[in-house]
């Protein structure tokens, strides 16, 4: 009898997931970042509250705090969609796109790749970017978000030298560390925000200026 016992109440209870509560619940998220992204890159971090993406959202605040528990939290997850295009759990550079650009054996090809590549990113991104760019001057959240991006950024640039060097196409006498650098200042949202959104410059004309860049400054011989 105690055996039974025992063997009965040591069962686990089974949680129950409904697939339509949990896809409800990924639309919802979906939809809050979209509108937090947006309001980010409109009023700026402070001017962005809790109570301001429930309302555009049209849902309460305790939904809103159900996803994100901090405003930094939605600040970061708002980037990090906006960074890929969409909330599906799938890093940039393990992307059908990615994947192909970093499979070409050829240094101008695979330099001409990621600068498509990096220009649809900032065409996205440069809002919100600009807008944690000058949130981090303000709130440490902030500038805790800030420092978090430029971290993946040279860790992006380290990556794009690496496959320079992996093809054996580094200009001579480049330190890898120094060319991440201009790497990590070439592929700058703000660059984008800069030339395309206030100078005027077209996302084509752009595409082909860090191109020729990025080939510029890391190729031993540039095209």
């Amino acid at each position: 009898m105690g055996s039974l016992i025992n063997a009965s109440t040591s069962v686990k209870t089974r949680t129950y997931r409904s697939p339509r509560r949990a896809a409800q619940a990924r639309e919802t998220r979906r939809h809050l970042l979209e509108v937090s992204a947006r309001l980010f890159a409109e009023r700026g971090y402070v001017g962005t509250s809790f109570d301001a993406v429930a309302a555009a959202a049209g849902v309460g605040r305790a939904t809103v705090f159900a996803h994100f528990p901090t405003k930094s939290a939605m600040l970061k997850a708002a980037y990090d969609v906006t960074l890929v295009g969409d909330d599906e759990p799938v890093a940039l550079p393990d992307r059908p796109e990615s994947l192909a650009v970093r499979a070409d054996p050829d240094p101008v090809r695979y330099l001409d790749g990621y600068a498509g590549i990096a220009t649809g990113v900032s065409r996205r991104l440069s809002p919100i970017y600009e807008a944690i760019r000058g949130a981090a001057y303000v709130d440490p959240d902030a500038a805790a978000v800030w420092r978090t991006i430029n971290d993946e950024r040279r860790r992006g640039g380290r990556n794009v030298v690496a496959g320079v060097v992996e093809r054996n196409a580094l200009r001579p006498r480049r330190d890898p560390a120094a060319a991440a650098d201009v790497v990590f200042v070439l592929n700058d949202p703000g660059l984008y925000h800069l030339l395309v959104r206030e100078r005027g410059w077209t996302h084509k004309a752009y595409t082909a200026w860090l191109a020729e860049a990025l080939k510029r400054e890391l190729l031993a011989e540039p095209r």
